[in-house]
């Protein structure tokens, strides 16, 4: 079962909202998560909460479980898909709390 997605945690990708290269590698935090659900103190992220890259640029959490629900949006997890000029993955959660 895959771990829980918690604020600040890292996902990893590249962002394609750059003129030259057109898409760069990139990383950065979750930035929105529930403010009433906690994974290891940390909030609990969520379908639809932000991220943002290193270089400014945000995207949203596309994917999340269909069984879990954190205030009624699908808990995000490792390996949870990003999109928006950022693209990419979960790469870093909670190593103690797992959700399907």
């Amino acid at each position: 079962m895959p771990g829980n997605a918690r604020a600040l945690d890292i996902w990893m990708g590249i962002c394609c909202c750059h003129s030259d290269p057109t898409c760069i590698p990139m990383l950065g935090p979750i930035m929105s998560w529930s403010a009433d659900t906690k994974v290891n103190n940390l909030g609990q992220a969520r379908h639809l909460d932000m991220v943002l890259g290193t270089c400014g640029h945000s995207g949203i959490i596309i994917a999340s479980s269909s069984d879990s629900k954190c205030n009624g949006r699908g808990m995000a997890r490792i390996l949870d898909d990003v999109a928006g000029c950022t693209i990419g993955k979960i790469m870093k959660c909670s190593s103690d709390t797992n959700t399907n």
